[in-house]
């Protein structure tokens, strides 16, 4: 039980991030078929704040009670996301193998989810306004049009894996559009971004491709404008410069692909596997909305957040974080907190006060059209095709990563189309 004598956090003196031994892997949880229970392990030995290793080497504070996790999102002042304060820097910094360098890098990035302050609003206010500027209309037109150039691939089959075949090609299809890529780029665009998630030696020359594609767009959007978030923010006199422009589309193209691929996925599973979602469309008791939101709530697709830092030594849950010391917010558990839990699964239904999305000077800057994307690729497919699910949801596996929640696959089968004489 949390809170008694024998726990390592109990003593006199709140404990350090060096000081501590045995440090559970954070990819451990993201793996689970129940991510709860490895949150659930870590709260009964160590409480709200605990000590997790994000690669061998690094390690990080992972906040999973809700309040707390509310109270770091919303005070910059106190926990910045700028990494270039992570106090690995002074001891030695990443090897050049590091999965991590994309997050941790001392490198500046001149975009609003690497900065705070008065810098963070200059450079997300531009970002506002071109997702503002999108036409919903367009871009839900666009989203039918791609899924079901997808679906026309493989519906002839009569079985496909819909996570490598289909959600994880809409996002990167619509993102890159959205960009200002036409769909060969797009491509491009989709194979570096995984590349930079995947971490390793493939990482950092990712980036430099990635930057070199975005700086080649922009230097074309300043002569040739179009309705896209490039042009959008070509334009806008917050930004002072190109690399901030390439800076800010970059984080739209790695986050809005991965958050996309994860969301679809898992409300496709859901709805395939959940007996309160049969008939899905047509006469289940929830509809597609609240199985979306479902997902956010019990299994989002970002399962724990990219660190912040603290800017001084603070004690948090009777952990002393030192400053520099990177903090990983644990959305999923921060999200199904028993603490502020009833135990009915309804009061969530029709709820979107989970923290999914973020709250406070960082939270998404696009929620509603990441939901008008996901819901449209989830309906169309399950409207064209009676997709069934190959193996017993208990048999799914999910993909091992610090940030994502999300299966390897997603096997189904389907009925042939009928072909008219």
């Amino acid at each position: 039980m949390r809170g008694t004598q024998d726990q390592p956090w109990r003593g006199t003196r709140p404990v350090r991030l060096g000081a501590v031994s045995n440090v559970q892997p954070l990819v451990r949880g993201s793996a689970m078929p129940d991510p709860r229970v490895f949150y659930d392990e870590l709260e009964s030995e160590w409480g709200e704040v605990a000590p997790v290793e994000l690669e061998p080497g690094v390690r990080a504070w992972l906040v999973m009670g809700q309040r707390l996790v509310y109270d770091v999102m919303r005070n910059e002042h106190v926990f910045s996301t700028n990494p270039q304060m992570w106090n690995g820097h002074a001891r030695g910094g990443l090897p050049a193998t590091s999965g991590l360098r994309p997050v941790l890098t001392s490198h500046q990035r001149f975009a609003a989810n690497h900065t705070d302050g008065a810098l963070r609003q200059r450079l997300r206010e531009p970002l506002d306004d071109a997702f503002e500027q999108l036409s919903e209309s367009i871009t839900a037109a666009k989203v039918r049009s791609f899924c079901n150039l997808l679906i026309d691939r493989f519906e002839d089959r009569g079985r496909a894996d819909l996570m490598l075949e289909y959600a994880s090609v809409i996002p990167f299809l619509v993102v890159a559009d959205m960009i200002g890529f036409d769909p060969e780029d797009g491509q491009r665009l989709f194979d570096l971004t995984r590349r930079v998630a995947g971490g390793g030696t493939d990482a950092a020359p990712a980036v430099a491709e990635v930057d070199r594609m975005l700086g080649d767009l922009v230097a074309i959007r300043r002569e040739f404008p179009k309705r896209d978030l490039a042009s959008s923010l070509v334009a806008h006199p917050n930004m002072h410069d190109d690399i901030e422009v390439v800076h800010t589309l970059l984080i739209v193209a790695y986050s809005g692909n991965l958050t996309l691929t994860a969301w679809v996925a898992q409300t496709l599973l859901l709805t395939l596997t959940d007996s309160r979602f049969s008939g899905r469309l047509h006469g289940g008791r929830i509809d597609l909305d609240n199985a979306m939101d479902e997902v956010l709530w019990r299994s989002t697709p970002t399962i724990n957040t990219v660190p912040r830092f603290a800017r001084q030594e603070i004690v948090l849950d009777g952990k002393l974080i030192a400053a520099g010391d990177p903090l990983v917010l644990a959305i999923h558990a921060a999200n199904t907190d028993p603490r502020m839990d009833t135990g009915d699964p309804w009061d969530h239904v029709g709820s979107r006060a989970h923290v999914s999305f973020g709250t406070g000077p960082h939270a998404c800057p696009a929620p509603r059209p990441a939901r008008v994307i996901a819901r449209i690729a989830v309906e169309t497919i399950l409207r064209r095709l009676d997709v069934v699910l190959r193996i017993p949801a208990s048999e799914v596996t999910w993909d091992q990563t610090l940030w994502m929640r999300q299966p390897v696959s997603l096997p189904v089968t389907f009925p042939l189309p009928v072909v008219s004489a």
